[in-house]
């Protein structure tokens, strides 16, 4: 029973790093169409990936595997910082280092 209940969280984790990660994007590329809903998960993308990105390295035991989603977290947030191509890769470039950081110390902490 333990079991299944950890892939379920495992799976709704990953589902949940994926909505993050779109809608952080998304946010981003359409910044100002969103801003006349009330409530709108769009505006929370980022936190809704700083949130998931943990929870899955804690809950899943493929620590080689976490190790390398946040290496390659941490290298994507570096190249986007760093090119000089579009804007839009810079505004979400920190937010990915963060999260691929925070994530591999969780991971290498385990």
């Amino acid at each position: 029973m333990r079991k299944n209940s950890i892939k379920l969280i495992e799976i709704l984790s990953i589902i949940a790093m994926g909505f993050g990660w779109v809608a952080m994007l998304s946010k981003i590329a359409l910044s100002e169409s969103y801003d006349f809903l009330p409530f709108n998960p769009v505006k929370y993308g980022f936190l809704i990936l700083l949130v998931a990105t943990p929870v899955f390295m804690i809950v899943s035991h493929r620590k080689t595997l976490n190790e390398w989603l946040s290496m390659g977290m941490i290298i994507f947030g570096m190249f986007s910082l760093c090119q000089p191509f579009t804007m839009f890769l810079y505004r979400c470039g920190f937010q990915t280092l963060l999260v691929g950081t925070l994530g591999f110390i969780v991971a290498s902490h385990k």
